[in-house]
C-alpha cells in the first residue's frame, strides 16, 4: 500500500469523529494529517441552567508519514515531539477530565528492528493537580505499510486494531468507484 493511500483511508476514518486538518503545522513541525476531537458532557439538576458537574475529554491524533524506512534517531525525534506537543495541546482546567495523544508514525518501506523495540516501549502520561485537573497520555502507533504491521506502546494496543493497513482488492476498489 501507498502512503498517500494509506493517509487518505485515515482521513476518511477520523472525519466522522474528528475535525481533520491536512498538512497541519504543530510546533512548526508539519504533520500530514492532525484530527481533533472534543467532548463536553454536563449533569443537570431538574434544568438545564441548574449544572451540577461537567467534564471535557479530548483526543488529537497526530499523524507523519514518510516514503523511507524509519530510524531509532527519527522515532526519537518524533516521540519527544510529542511530548512538546502533548504539552502544548492539553490545557488543563477544573472540568478537564481526560486527553489522549496518539502519535502515529507512517512508514512506507519499515522500521528499523531497535525503532520498533523502543517505539513498543515507549509510555508518557501526566496527571495535573494530583488528577484534579484531569490527565493525558500518549499513544504511540508505528505502520510499517511494506509489511502491514502495526507496533505499538503499551497505552496504544487498545486502538491497534483501527490503523491496520488492508489492502484494497481491485474488486472492492470497483465497488467504491461505482458508488460514486
Amino acid at each position: 500500500m501507498k502512503l498517500q493511500e494509506y493517509l487518505d483511508i485515515l482521513r476518511r476514518k477520523y472525519e466522522p469523529y474528528f475535525d481533520v486538518y491536512l498538512d497541519h503545522p504543530i510546533l512548526s513541525r508539519r504533520l500530514d494529517l492532525y484530527a481533533r476531537s472534543h467532548v463536553r458532557s454536563e449533569k443537570f439538576f431538574l434544568t438545564k441552567k441548574v449544572t451540577l458537574g461537567a467534564w471535557e475529554t479530548n483526543e488529537h491524533c497526530l499523524v507523519e508519514g514518510h516514503p523511507a524506512k524509519i530510524y531509532p534517531s527519527q522515532l526519537q525525534d518524533f516521540t519527544e515531539f510529542l511530548v512538546r506537543a502533548a504539552g502544548e495541546l492539553v490545557k488543563p482546567h477544573a472540568e478537564h477530565m481526560s486527553s489522549l495523544v496518539t502519535g502515529v508514525l507512517v512508514a512506507e518501506r519499515g522500521f528499523d528492528p531497535e525503532a520498533i523495540r523502543i517505539g513498543t516501549r515507549f509510555k508518557h502520561s501526566r496527571s495535573f493537580r494530583f488528577g484534579l485537573c484531569g490527565w493525558y497520555s500518549i499513544c504511540l502507533l508505528l505502520v510499517d505499510l511494506s509489511s502491514g504491521q502495526v507496533y505499538a506502546s503499551p497505552n496504544g494496543r487498545e486502538v491497534m486494531k483501527s490503523y491496520q493497513p488492508k489492502p484494497v482488492s481491485q474488486e472492492s476498489r470497483e465497488c467504491f468507484v461505482s458508488k460514486f
